[in-house]
């Protein structure tokens, strides 16, 4: 059985908050494809040491679903 592809809209995007988006608008935008793909590795890097999300850092499968996502090439 085929993997099913990661994609922004369905599986990324619905892991940044509402309050992650305001507190990190600074640096990216969280809410825009364009800018979250253009600046995956340093969201990887920021997630994977804990320094991002704010308030703590994310469960591993959520760190290993966007390092997935960045992996496959960031498709939409």
């Amino acid at each position: 059985m085929e993997q099913e592809v990661v994609g922004y809209e369905r599986d990324i995007r619905p892991l940044f908050r509402e309050e992650d988006v305001s507190s990190m608008s600074m640096a990216f935008d969280l809410a825009s494809y364009n800018d979250v793909r253009a600046n995956a590795d340093r969201i990887l890097a920021k997630l994977s040491d804990g320094s991002m999300p704010c308030d703590g850092p994310w469960p591993e499968e959520r760190v290993e679903l966007f390092r997935s996502w960045v992996n496959a090439g960031c498709p939409a």
